[in-house]
């Protein structure tokens, strides 16, 4: 502790309440570190990197796990050694490029910040994730996050065009879309980026047959590394920016990314459904994603009945969802007023078909209120759970391919009817996902195992369905133990190469994506209510 320092400009923190405030994020989890760390440079990061790494090699165990503002759900930023925050000094936001409408930002930054500075240029980020009042852009690029317009704009992988990453060699580097001919030139070179280069090319290169057949066919995934999306569709062009956006910090710490922005809307219309019953919800979610939303979402009564207690004035807005199994809601984007409304129409028109009641929302004070109430559904859940509950997110990251979602819902509703759990429904449906976190006594006998026996069922059926078991989440300490059943040994075994190409002496996030055990993970699940 005392040498890191005298190595670093930034801070050092191993006080108890640190530790104690670091030792979670928005997961089941706590692990509580050596010390936590505030670098005050990209300079630090490089000397941090060099220092762990010397430790390491004289027989220390140490390791760095980056972390921004502590809102992810799978334990990612959790680590028993040094904790990297970035939130505190490298959190610029550089210049709007309105032109190609792009922009650099660091690591640390917050998006309600870069919301500040693009707003105003009448731009945003488009994964715009439910959290984004309160997380940061290295937490959306660790765990490729997306939200509620993603099912026009997909997930935080495809809204960024280049990434600087501090690799384990201690240098920066900076990546994103390579030609052939500027791919065979990188593997020229005789640094640890040209290898890099050679020996991940030469991997795919080698298993691209098992690659093939075995990464996810859904909309999104967040679970592994993405090998199969690093050259584009006609081989022209190599992007090893892909596989750093969504590796949770495993394979070395991103430092700035160029994000792209996107117009904010002219003109909007939204839709709501009321859903009586489960059985009605992916009839419905798939007519509507015929018909091209921005954003498809759902929650139900008891988001509505959390909002009534501490959303008041929301919840009276929203008065549709008032005794409703739960709501659908879909938004329509145009250049007209005229023109949302009429893809609107054509939606509501087609959900009548189905004999499904459809609520017009004409008043955008109403329309903010039903997608607020949307977007608080976890909070309200992790700050005002029932008596004796915790808010458990462990089953909250599931997708499976729309025209097996009934038969899904269908499955995992006898499943947890098996359970005295109470539970609750929300997410970004249009894509097949589905926010499902149950409140669960934790100070109960064998409540941590009940926990894990519950996640292996739902993943079994996630599975089963050709689902992916992360959407957005990423895999952090609860599904890290998954992937060799999610992908198979073989496929799971490429991970396990990636890793030690990238991070030879393990310094790196260690237990994420490799590495991980459900011992591990139940050891650490937080086991009381508070």
């Amino acid at each position: 502790m005392h040498d890191i320092r005298h190595v670093i400009k930034g801070e050092v923190d191993s006080s108890s309440a640190t530790l104690r405030a670091y030792s979670r994020d928005a997961s089941i989890f706590e692990v509580t570190p050596k010390a936590v760390i505030y670098p005050k440079t990209t300079g630090d990061l490089k000397k941090l990197i060099n220092f762990v790494s010397t430790k390491k090699r004289e027989g220390t165990d140490v390791s760095l796990t980056v972390r921004n503002a502590g809102t992810c759900m799978s334990g990612g930023p959790l680590n028993e050694s040094y904790i990297v925050d970035v939130s505190r000094h490298l959190n610029h936001i550089g210049h709007v490029d309105t032109e190609n409408r792009t922009v650099w930002v660091q690591g640390g930054a917050m998006h309600l910040e870069l919301e500040k500075v693009t707003h105003p240029k009448k731009l945003l980020f488009a994964p715009y994730t439910s959290s984004r009042d309160i997380c940061g852009i290295g937490g959306m690029l660790g765990n490729n996050a997306s939200g509620e317009k993603s099912v026009k704009y997909g997930p935080t992988s495809r809204n960024v065009s280049k990434v600087k990453v501090a690799l384990s060699d201690g240098e920066i580097y900076e990546f994103g879309p390579l030609t052939t001919k500027e791919l065979n030139a990188k593997k020229q070179l005789p640094t640890f980026e040209g290898k890099l280069y050679r020996e991940l090319t030469q991997l795919i290169e080698d298993n691209k047959n098992l690659i093939d057949q075995h990464h996810p066919r859904t909309v999104k995934n967040a679970a592994g590394y993405p090998l199969w999306e690093l050259w584009d569709a006609q081989q022209s062009h190599f992007n090893m920016a892909r596989l750093f956006v969504g590796s949770q910090g495993t394979l070395g710490i991103i430092t700035e990314a160029k994000l792209k922005l996107i117009p904010m809307a002219k003109y909007q219309r939204m839709i709501v459904v009321p859903i009586e019953t489960l059985a009605d919800l992916a009839m419905t979610v798939q007519t509507a994603m015929k018909h091209n939303p921005v954003t498809c979402e759902t929650s139900d009564h008891h988001t509505y009945e959390l909002a009534e207690k501490y959303h008041p004035e929301d919840a009276a807005r929203a008065g549709a969802a008032k005794g409703k199994h739960m709501v659908v809601l879909v938004m329509f984007e145009g250049d007209t007023q005229a023109q949302a409304d009429r893809f609107a129409t054509k939606a509501k028109q087609a959900m009548e078909k189905l004999g499904r009641t459809v609520e017009w929302i004409d008043d955008d004070a109403i329309a903010e209120s039903f997608l607020l109430i949307r977007r608080k559904s976890f909070r309200m859940l992790l700050e005002h759970p029932a008596k004796n509950m915790r808010a458990m997110a462990f089953l909250e990251d599931t997708i499976v391919p729309l025209e097996l979602y009934g038969e899904f819902l269908a499955a995992l509703e006898a499943i947890l009817a098996q359970y005295d759990m109470v539970y609750t429904y929300a997410g970004h449906i249009g894509d097949g996902s589905i926010r499902l976190v149950p409140l669960v006594n934790m100070e109960a006998p064998g409540a941590a195992e009940k926990v894990m026996e519950l996640e292996t069922r739902v993943n079994d059926l996630v599975i089963a369905m050709n689902g992916s078991i992360s959407v957005d989440h990423n895999d952090g300490i609860i599904r890290t133990p998954y992937l060799p059943q999610f992908f198979g040994e073989e496929m799971y075994t490429l991970f396990a190469k990636v890793k030690e190409l990238f991070d030879p002496l393990g310094i790196f996030n260690p237990g994420k994506k490799v590495g991980g055990s459900f011992e591990y993970a139940t050891a650490h699940i937080i086991r009381e209510n508070t």
